[in-house]
This record gives structure tokens, sequence and C-alpha cells, in this order.
């Protein structure tokens, strides 16, 4: 049936793509979805910035100090799930894509990750006053980015992320296997977080990698269906459901059962506002579109960084002479602007290092058998 025969009042808005609808051009890179990860990033600094000073001089801002989240990890699942749909869906079932994929995410997650974590090992081993001594399973366990609470422990949402990646290669190799393996897991850890049935607390069956499969799921929405005419609702209700929720968290206006609940609903919005509008191409600060590339390394960073301008600024009194207040500012944008240095010099090179030995070798590899076979032809 045609959608003109079907009588106005009973047309389903929300249409499906079809050749004539806008379609995202293959390979297009989310300019402004990359420049909202600086959202998410500023977020998380300014979280664990009033935890260290909340837990070290007892003061903070509205009371982020003490609060479980303030949104910027949420966003921040929400969009890996929306970006590694986005690339790699088109990669389901094509034979040699999950190594490919599992390779690529490797590269990105480990090596930063890792120069980090011995890091504040050997700082552990050489000034043992500064940190208590770590058990070899808790260092194993980081190393590995096992379920714990790992040595770099601003990089916790690190676990759940590797295990969205497992699930996510696993669809890639067999889809029609998998996609509905997924689909129970969404539904048991459902089940679980609701308390209905259980309260069963497992690593397997988080809130946080569900955030992450959400993600996932609005890249399909926002791939599937025409919803041009709604985004900058989506927007404006996301946005606006951030600040309530923060205003709730400030000034206990109702009760809530799981603030994280509300930030990754709202998230979801604002991210599938933003992939929408995100269609037409715009022109970005530079200095935004910077700080969405470098933002993985200012995740990474941060904390090492915070306490060591904490730690500065407290020895040489500058804490003192400035207030709490403009101290906090001030550490946090030395420790943004310190990690965008690791991104210079450090991960980005490391990055197109690797990628190039170890994706060059595939591709010539590739081009050597081709040979053999023409040559046996």
């Amino acid at each position: 049936m045609q959608l003109e025969s079907i009588p106005e009042p009973f047309r389903f808005t929300f249409q499906r793509r079809n050749k004539k609808m806008e379609t995202p051009i293959k390979g297009r890179k989310l300019s402004i979805l990359q420049v909202a990860k600086v959202f998410a990033i500023l977020l998380v600094v300014i979280g664990h910035v009033n935890t260290l000073f909340y837990r070290n001089f007892n003061f903070d801002w509205f009371g982020f100090g003490s609060w479980e989240r303030i949104g910027g990890v949420d966003f921040f699942f929400v969009v890996t799930g929306f970006m590694i749909y986005y690339i790699y869906h088109r990669h389901f079932g094509i034979k040699g894509k999950t190594r490919e994929f599992l390779l690529k995410r490797f590269i990105r997650i480990y090596p930063l990750y890792w120069m980090f974590t011995f890091l504040l090992l050997g700082i552990a081993v050489f000034f043992p006053a500064l940190y208590e001594p770590y058990s070899m399973e808790r260092i194993w366990k980081s190393i590995l980015l096992f379920p714990n609470q790992p040595i770099l422990s601003s990089a916790w949402s690190l676990s759940h992320v590797i295990f969205f990646y497992i699930m996510f290669s696993l669809i890639i190799f067999q889809p029609k296997v998998f996609k509905p393996v997924m689909a129970s897991w969404v539904i048991i850890t459902i089940l679980i977080k609701s308390g209905l049935f259980t309260q069963w607390d497992s690593f397997f069956f988080s809130f946080s990698t569900l955030e992450i499969v959400s993600g996932s799921l609005v890249a399909y929405i926002s791939l599937t269906y025409n919803l041009k005419q709604y985004a900058t609702n989506f927007l404006l209700v996301g946005v606006t459901g951030y600040f309530i929720v923060w205003l709730n968290n400030v000034y206990l206006l109702f009760p809530v059962y799981y603030a994280p609940i509300f930030f990754c609903c709202f998230a979801l919005l604002m991210v599938l506002g933003i992939s929408i509008k995100d269609r037409t191409d715009r022109k970005l600060p530079s200095s935004l579109v910077f700080l969405g590339d470098a933002s993985y390394s200012i995740y990474i960073a941060h904390g090492p960084f915070l306490i060591l301008y904490m730690l500065i600024f407290r020895e040489t009194l500058l804490m003192s002479s400035l207030g709490y207040s403009i101290s906090m500012i001030l550490i946090t944008i030395l420790s943004i602007a310190s990690s965008c240095f690791v991104y210079i010099w450090i991960e980005k090179p490391v990055n197109a290092y690797l990628k190039k030995a170890v994706f060059q070798k595939k591709v010539t590899e590739e081009r050597n058998v081709a040979t053999q076979k023409l040559k046996g032809a």
C-alpha cells in the first residue's frame, strides 16, 4: 500500500527512509557529535575535580562532590554506542571485519591506557608514601581492564566499553545469531535493574553497559527513520532534562529512584537530535573540533593531572591565596591543557604508527596472496 493512499490522520509520522530521503554519506564524520563529546568530557572532569576537593577539603560546587554521577559518563556511554553502530553496522556478517574491528578498538583503547597505568604503578613503587601497594590481582585486572577498580581509577568505565566491544564483535561475526542474543541481554538487564524479580548485581548485566547499547539503538533509529522535523525538540528536551536533574540533585525537589536513568534518557534524546542535525555539513570552531578529537586523551590523562596540580597548588600555598573555587577552575584548565598535549605528543602519533604497522602489513599480505593465486593460475 502506498503512503498516499492512507488517510492523513492515520499516517505514521516517523517515516522509514527510502532512496529519496536524505541519508548519511558513507564515511561522513559526525562533526557536531564529535564536538558534543567535549560536553561529556568536561562534565567528567568537573565531576572528578569536585570529588577530589570534596574528599580532601570538604569543598565542592553545588554538591557535585557527593553525587554518584553528574551526567558526563552517561553521555559518554551513549555517544560510544552510537558511534560504534554508526561506523561499523555496514560490516555485519562480512568475513574478516570482526578481527579488523577488534584490532582497531584495541589500538584505540589500550596503548594510552597502559601508559598511564604503568606510570601510576611506577609512582607507587618509587614513591610508596603517595600510594598504597597494589595487589597482584588488582594489577593484572587493571592491565586487562577486567571488572575491577582499576589503578587508573578515572578509567573505571572502560571495562564496560570493552564488554560492549566484545558483544558487538559477535554481532559483526554472526549477526543472525547474536542480534537475538543481544536483545535477550537487554531484556534481562532491564528486568534485573528494575528490581521487580531480583536484586542481583552483576557487571555482566550492568546499567552502564545498557547505556552503551542504548546508544547503538539510537544510531539505528537515526539511520532508519526520517525524524528531521523533531531534531530540535529532541535536543531541547534532552538539555532541559539534564538541567532539571541537576536542579533536583541540588534542591531535592522530588525523590528520584536512580538519577543515571534520567541522565541516560536525556542523553539519548540529545544524541538523537544532534545526529539528525549532523546530516548537514556545518563549519565548527577548530578549537572545539580539536577538543573532540582529544577527548579520549583527556578522559585517560585528566585524573593523574588533577591530582598533580592539586598537590602543587596545595604545597605552594596557591590554594590558600586563590581560594578553592579559583583553584578548581585553574586546575581543571591546566589538566585539560596537559591532556591535550598527551593527545598531540603521544596518542595521535602512537595510534597512527600502530594502525599503519598493523593494517599496512595486512594489505601487503593480501596482495601477496592474490599475486600467488594469479601466478598459480
